[in-house]
């Protein structure tokens, strides 16, 4: 496994990714992410890839990247149902779907997270606008 510890909350948190879920070029889904992180447990999973995608989003990374067929997957999940980008709580399986389709490059994103002091122990929560701007201006499709 590959790590950088990058977040003090309640606990230390370290940031993983299983070598088997990287790609060639090192992307990385959140949602492998968050299990690899926390070791598998669903429940802790899906409270970290909440997080990581407020937090993400508070900070407009500007390297996530979807799929040309998942991000019109996610545009049509949103079409029929706008929690998918409103409702990122720790209880929403809505968090998984996004969580699974958004990649990104997992050393490029632990620097992110310590340059701007990811903190697992807090809850980011962005607004509406600001999830729907990331979403559409910032992730891209490739």
């Amino acid at each position: 496994m590959e790590s950088d510890s990058v977040a003090d909350g309640l606990e230390k948190l370290e940031i993983l990714a299983d070598a088997d879920s990287l790609d060639d070029d090192q992307f990385i889904s959140l949602w492998n992410v968050a299990a690899a992180s926390t070791h598998g447990d669903a429940e802790r999973s899906r409270d970290l890839a909440s997080k990581l995608l407020g937090f993400l989003c508070q900070q407009r990374c500007p390297f996530v990247v979807v799929s040309q067929t998942d991000a019109t997957y996610l545009d049509e999940w949103f079409e029929r149902d706008n929690k998918l980008l409103h409702d990122w709580s720790a209880q929403s399986d809505r968090v998984d779907v996004l969580a699974q389709h958004a990649h990104v490059p997992f050393d490029l994103l632990t620097k992110f997270l310590a340059a701007h002091k990811f903190d697992a122990g807090h809850v980011y929560n962005p607004r509406r606008a600001a999830r729907e701007a990331w979403f559409n201006d910032d992730w891209s499709v490739g």
